[in-house]
């Protein structure tokens, strides 16, 4: 019975804005995974490649805080509220390397940067870190502006790569019903 349901279903000629709504759902379905697969993928290799020439530098810490975000609530009942606060911390310091003088924001060898659900948990990730103190970072010659201060990989790479595949197997999966 399903079957036959699917079968006159795929049978229905579709329109020209059947088409194009589907091109648009496989476009953006499709794109949205090959960007998180590319960036997953580029900063999976620059990571790696900068931990294996980073080079400590000695740094002053300008700023550590915790920024928060809130998603907009999309549920307009009364008392009701489906938004979301995400929570990042943030350290800005600055360091010479080569005579050069630098800023930089990363904690991680990554651009990729992790939320929190909770600000204590952002704040736990920042806490040794206050304005003014001096501390060691990392840089690489050959990204010198992409300092930062924890000689640790990143699985945010990774997980970008994880779901750019995920998306492409969701549109894999959903184009056998369209």
């Amino acid at each position: 019975m399903k079957r036959a349901a699917l079968l006159r279903r795929r049978e229905r000629k579709r329109t020209v804005m059947d088409n194009v709504m589907l091109a648009i759902f496989v476009l953006m379905f499709g794109g949205l995974g090959v960007m998180l697969i590319g960036v997953g993928v580029r900063e999976w290799f620059i990571q790696r490649r900068v931990m294996a020439t980073a080079v400590g530098v000695d740094a002053v810490i300008l700023s550590a805080e915790v920024k928060s975000s809130r998603s907009a609530d999309t549920d307009q009942r009364l008392l009701r509220d489906n938004s979301t606060t995400s929570h990042t911390p943030e350290v800005r310091f600055e360091y010479v390397l080569n005579g050069v003088r630098y800023e930089s924001d990363m904690l991680y060898p990554t651009v990729i940067v992790r939320g929190y659900a909770s600000r204590e948990s952002a704040a736990e990730e920042i806490r040794e870190y206050t304005p003014g103190a001096k501390v060691k970072a990392y840089s690489d010659a050959s990204f010198p502006e992409r300092g930062f201060l924890r000689l640790e990989s990143s699985s945010n790479p990774k997980w970008f790569i994880v779901a750019g595949v995920l998306s492409l197997i969701f549109l894999a999966v959903i184009s056998r019903f369209l």
